[in-house]
């Protein structure tokens, strides 16, 4: 595999404690530049990455940069679109975090601009390379528990639990646009098609304008069926796990720990554990998301959180976005 040389845009704590790691357990991959605005941004990625970095204060002259050949993107939401369409102009390989931009008008223009990149797209959906999640996936599309039915995911987490650290900046998001993404992805990794509609039922307790805690529905080709529940505001520190149920059994994974079990009419469960690699970089499928991108950018890999996957999520995560401002069933174009 051709050595990728990696440019990273931004360098707060999620590239310290995510980007980094997982790129430095990646054979293959070297980061030759950091854009950084903040001086002491600059000066922690020289501390931790060398001289033989090259830093920036404006994220173009990285993107301008010929020796970056492939660019991770993360950066505060209020930019993203701004900075994903410059990237995606410059021609190189893009991994970035959602969401596309603060209003469907910058996520449009972010999505025409993605679609002409010459090179590999991959979104940050971390959980769909989880290594469990796959072996369900798998399970789904081989028939192992017959026809799928309907699908749940669970979000179960304290971050904010009496006002998150986050608080004020998410208000003006909401909840399904600022981190609900990741979670229909997984629905979107089990069905493998957009939503048809979404009706959201929410509260919110502890954390302002922000829908901390309730359901989104979600309605799929051939009368499937999902669901996203999640609490913000839970006891418990955090639980992501999947359930779907076929017409010949269900199975059912925690997609932190790498446990499953599955189980057919009349049978016992029957159990597994398919973990990610350890040490866990982040959040759960971190390693292995950066390690397809970086397959992706030096092998010509294909990507599985590609442009049709970024763009169903996104009209899933702003659709239910829809439902949660107005409180009404949406209809997903």
């Amino acid at each position: 595999m051709t050595k990728v040389a990696v440019g990273i845009i931004g360098f707060g704590e999620w590239v310290k404690s995510a980007y980094l790691p997982a790129l430095e357990g990646t054979e293959g991959a070297v980061v030759v530049a950091v854009a950084a605005r903040s001086e002491a941004g600059r000066a922690a990625a020289g501390e931790r990455l060398g001289e033989r970095v090259a830093l920036y204060a404006d994220y173009r002259d990285l993107l301008a940069d010929p020796a970056v050949g492939a660019v991770m993107i993360a950066v505060p939401n209020r930019v993203h679109s701004e900075v994903l369409i410059a990237a995606a102009r410059a021609g190189k390989a893009l991994f970035f975090e959602p969401p596309l931009g603060l209003g469907d008008e910058e996520a449009q223009a972010a999505l025409a601009a993605l679609e002409a990149c010459d090179g590999p797209v991959q979104a940050d959906f971390e959980l769909r390379y989880t290594p469990v999640l796959r072996r369900v996936v798998a399970m789904v599309q081989d028939g192992s528990i017959g026809a799928p039915l309907m699908a749940r995911v669970r979000l179960w987490c304290n971050w904010g639990h009496g006002g998150g650290e986050w608080k004020e900046e998410v208000q003006g998001q909401g909840f399904f646009p600022w981190l609900g993404y990741w979670y229909l992805d997984v629905l979107d990794a089990v069905f493998g098609a957009a939503p048809l509609s979404a009706c959201v039922v929410g509260g919110r307790a502890m954390n302002g304008d922000l829908t901390d805690h309730g359901w989104a529905a979600l309605t799929y080709p051939d009368g499937r069926l999902g669901q996203l529940e999640f609490s913000l505001i839970a006891a418990e520190t955090q639980h992501v796990g999947v359930l779907v149920a076929g017409t010949g059994g269900e199975v059912e994974a925690d997609l932190w720990s790498g446990d499953l079990r599955r189980r057919v009419p009349g049978g016992d469960w029957e159990l597994a554990s398919v973990p990610c690699a350890q040490p866990i970089c982040g959040f759960s499928g971190m390693r292995e998301s950066v390690g397809r991108f970086v397959a992706a950018a030096g092998a010509g890999l294909p990507v599985p959180a590609n442009m049709a996957v970024i763009r169903r999520v996104h009209a899933a995560a702003w659709g239910c976005a829809r439902s949660d401002a107005t409180g009404e069933n949406v209809t997903i174009d």
